[in-house]
């Protein structure tokens, strides 16, 4: 039995301009619509995903994959049909997933765990050694604590420590085979910080109610259109080094997320992105945190790629002694937004406010959702939706005998 599990973390902050965007790569983005659609739809609550990180799985996969199983893998990534060009074209999105400056860092790290009692085919070690920038490790999947600490120590290593116990020794499998992770990692600084001191109570509408959140405030220039076609707001939050930026899409009507969800496949990011307008803004937006898990079979069925997680998958490229089976493919995400910016391991009329300088004021006060995306290959890193905010946690003042101070709880 071959077990998948996939893992991440992040922090995100940057934006800007794209241009001459290959389109082997701008072709991978149809995948990251249909992701989110299939894995936010009919969830209550905050959904979180990585498309780079599931891709970037599903290229090792592909790798070994033969048959119905190859075919089913390359319509859903949109890649050639042809094997020298899929890597070409793989090789080029992985090599975009990796930067180091002062306002961001971006990392992703492929890892395959192997059974000690099997073989990889030495073709396909090269191959995700040299492609696929991946790391192979001997492992004995009978020892449960040891297979686990093992596991658990390289995502840890490979996230920053977002996610430092991500495995069980209950969830290891004895008669698994092997295990392929990704660790993708992202920290940036917004390169509009907003000012912590303008950060107050705030109404957050769901379902009708008003939830008390961590409301953040930022007077600046920013990208921003109406999108008529989908009757959302769609606001652009650049990070430092102007190639990262958070899009955020917010419906008009309060309810009207599902909508935006069914709709969203109809009109891509670039071309909501043309639309857009530097704008003075008043932008009120929720602090975030999320802790994400989920299993991305079902998305991934609904997108077509089936046999992989049956007895019918044709992974014959893997091991020198036969093929092997998906059973699960569990994904992790964290990422946390704040008025300095990201670190993860994802309407009424009254909201628009012409003001007095001819700018826009934008209440950010209804489930939404939103892109970490690079603008110059415009891939998407991180995506999700927001229906549970950072609750407001109120200031308490406590009164000493010989002096007054506030404490935050």
């Amino acid at each position: 039995m071959f077990l998948l599990l996939v893992f991440l973390a992040a922090g995100l902050q940057s934006l800007d301009c794209r241009e001459h965007v290959p389109p082997e790569i701008s072709r991978l983005n149809f995948f990251d619509t249909d992701l989110l659609r299939y894995a936010a739809e009919d969830k209550r609550g905050n959904v979180l995903v990585s498309p780079a990180s599931i891709k970037s799985i599903l290229t090792m996969i592909l790798e070994v994959s033969r048959g119905k199983t190859e075919a089913e893998i390359k319509s859903a990534l949109r890649l050639s049909p042809y094997k020298d060009e899929v890597r070409d074209q793989l090789n080029l999105y992985l090599n975009a997933l990796y930067a180091n400056t002062s306002g961001v860092n971006l990392q992703n790290s492929n890892g395959i765990f192997v059974s000690n009692k099997l073989k990889l085919k030495k073709d396909y070690e090269q191959a995700i050694r040299n492609i696929y920038y991946s790391t192979v490790t001997s492992i004995d999947f009978n020892n449960p604590v040891y297979a686990a600490d093992t596991i658990n120590h390289w995502v840890s290593e490979h996230t920053k420590g977002l996610i430092p116990d991500l495995v069980q020794s209950g969830e290891i499998n004895p008669l698994s085979e092997s295990l392929l992770t990704n660790a993708l990692y992202f920290k940036g600084l917004w390169r509009h910080a907003f000012n912590p001191k303008f950060t107050r109570v705030g109404c957050f509408y769901t379902e009708g109610s008003c939830q008390k959140v961590a409301m953040m405030e930022l007077h600046e220039d920013l990208n921003y259109a109406f999108v008529d076609n989908l009757r959302a707001h769609a606001l652009e939050l650049p990070y430092e080094g102007s190639r990262y930026s958070m899009i955020i899409l917010v419906p008009q009507e309060r309810n009207g997320l599902e909508t935006l969800i069914r709709d969203l496949p109809y009109m891509s990011l670039p071309q909501i992105s043309q639309l857009m307008e530097i704008t003075s803004m008043r932008l009120y937006m929720p602090k975030f945190t999320i802790d994400y898990s989920e299993s991305m079979v079902e998305p991934l069925r609904k997108m077509k790629i089936t046999t992989l997680f049956t007895k019918n998958a044709n992974l014959s490229g893997m091991f020198e002694n036969g093929s092997a089976q998906v059973n699960n493919f569990l994904h992790k995400v964290h990422l946390s937004v704040d008025e300095t910016g990201t670190v993860a391991a994802a309407a009424s009329s009254v909201m628009v406010i012409p003001l007095i300088e001819d700018g826009v004021q934008l209440k950010v006060d209804r489930p939404f959702l939103f892109f970490l995306r690079d603008n110059l290959l415009e891939l998407i890193l991180f995506e999700g939706k927001i229906e549970e905010p950072t609750v407001y946690v109120e200031e308490k003042v406590f009164v000493g005998k010989y002096d007054n101070y506030l404490v935050m709880n």
